[in-house]
């Protein structure tokens, strides 16, 4: 068993208090109540019941139990284990899901008490720190032995699962930042629904021409939430040829010229009214266009069924685009979701059939269960090509487009630290307290001290 490193671990139950959206859907939804038992905060399982595996059977025959830990909210990954269950006998997964608030801290007290789930869906931000915890197995032998991996699109088959060199989990669902147009609004105003804006200025004009239509503010979108400032603002530096951080992440380069024109470009869908206000943190962006008061909306993956839930009729009559680009640029999106790891505590004979379940959520049906059942994504290609995605190609066509030219989040173990300085920053200028380049200037200078210490 791998020493767990008690000085980071202590760090980490510090910063667990203060997470916000990080790198994930950011769906906008709220996370479902616990259904009693502890929250794990005190090194228990959190759900009143043992993490030892049983012998499985009124047969004899023995059965691996395990246990798998996730976050609940507006989907629930629970349904991994109830669907994989049913489909064969010899081992037993029991979900145990935590709000996203309450997760991370029940995890590192269990981790601390030597008490950690088996199997771990996380936040890929949270790769490096977990990893440098020592609470994930390395599962190099794993990983090479698989023979879909070159089918794994390129953007995930390193930051999201390897840390080092060395790989500590399998992609898992995915989520990524798209934006969402109602077709009936674009007829209206003259716009063309089968060939939706690409660049900036093209995206400001089909905002101007939706007004002149009467529809008044355009666009639903908010850069409020931490971590929003990531999953929506940070794709369209990287269209610009921008990044977060160097190469070898010494030094923050948001206040160069690609992130500069990228904030210009919200700054002015806020000052045109364009926009719903976009340093709200009083909701997301789904409610505004599933209702119809805006003909477009950014927004992850989770938009498909939170649309579909609220407004059928819109549902098809909606499409879907990767975030505009400035001119010369690629157009971006940013990859979020979980990868799945094994826990260094756990045993030898448990570690077999934690490998087995991950495989199988990375399997044709495990990948049926992400894009038909939770409203994610697949890591593998092959998961496009299922009849549900066909028939809706007005969508998800954009979506496996953003998992080709896509980005990982920034992989650094102080990531979450560096969140908060950028959506400062964004939110000064938005507000119109601060130009773009001083702002920006401001947050590198925060990120860089992080980066420092």
């Amino acid at each position: 068993m791998r020493e767990i490193d008690r000085r980071r671990l202590l760090q980490a139950i510090g910063a667990s208090g203060a997470i916000g959206l990080a790198g994930c859907s950011g769906n906008g939804d709220s996370t479902d109540s616990e259904d009693g038992g502890s929250d794990g905060s005190d090194g228990s399982d959190g759900d009143g019941g043992s993490m030892d595996g049983g012998d499985g059977g009124s047969g004899g025959q023995e059965t691996a139990e395990i246990t798998y830990r996730d976050r609940s909210g507006g989907s629930d990954p629970s349904i991994y284990a109830d669907v994989f269950n049913e489909s064969q006998e010899g081992i037993q997964v029991n979900p145990s899901m935590k709000p996203v608030e309450e997760k991370y801290r029940a995890l590192i007290a269990q981790i601390s008490a030597g008490n950690a789930p088996d199997v771990l869906g996380l936040d890929v931000v949270y790769l490096p720190r977990f990893v440098q915890l020592g609470a994930l197995d390395e599962i190099n032998d794993f990983y090479e032995s698989r023979d879909y991996t070159d089918e794994i699109f390129q953007p995930l088959r390193e930051d999201f699962i390897q840390w080092d060199g060395d790989y500590y989990a399998m992609p898992f669902w995915i989520d990524l930042s798209a934006y969402y147009y109602n077709k009936l609004h674009y007829e209206e105003a003259g716009l063309d629904p089968e060939n939706p804006p690409e660049t900036f200025q093209e995206f400001l004009d089909a905002c101007e021409a939706l007004q002149q239509a009467g529809y008044d503010t355009p666009l639903s979108n908010t850069l409020g939430f931490v971590g929003l400032e990531s999953f929506f603002y940070l794709p369209h530096v990287w269209a610009g040829g921008g990044e977060f951080l160097n190469e070898d992440q010494t030094e923050c380069l948001i206040d160069e010229q690609p992130a500069v024109d990228a904030l210009e470009f919200f700054l002015e869908l806020q000052e045109n009214d364009y926009s719903t206000d976009q340093t709200s943190t009083e909701s997301f962006t789904y409610g505004a266009f599933a209702a119809e008061e805006t003909s477009m909306m950014y927004g992850g993956g989770t938009g498909v069924g939170a649309v579909k839930n609220q407004n059928e009729e819109l549902f098809n009559n909606m499409g879907t685009a990767m975030f505009p680009k400035p001119e010369g640029g690629e157009r971006s999106s940013f990859l979020g979701g979980d990868s799945i790891s094994v826990s260094t505590q756990t045993s030898d004979a448990k570690r077999e059939a934690s490998l087995e379940f991950i495989d199988w959520v990375n399997s044709e049906e495990g990948m049926r269960v992400t894009v038909e059942d939770l409203g994610y994504l697949p890591a593998r290609r092959s998961g496009f090509e299922t009849e549900y995605v066909a028939e809706r190609q007005d969508i998800f066509a954009a979506f496996e487009q953003a998992m080709e030219q896509g980005h990982a989040p920034p992989m650094h173990p102080n990531f979450l630290e560096m969140q908060g300085p950028l959506n400062n920053a964004i939110s000064r200028v938005l507000l119109g307290e601060q130009d773009p380049q001083p702002a920006l200037t401001q947050a590198a200078n925060s990120i860089n001290s992080v980066l420092q210490s």
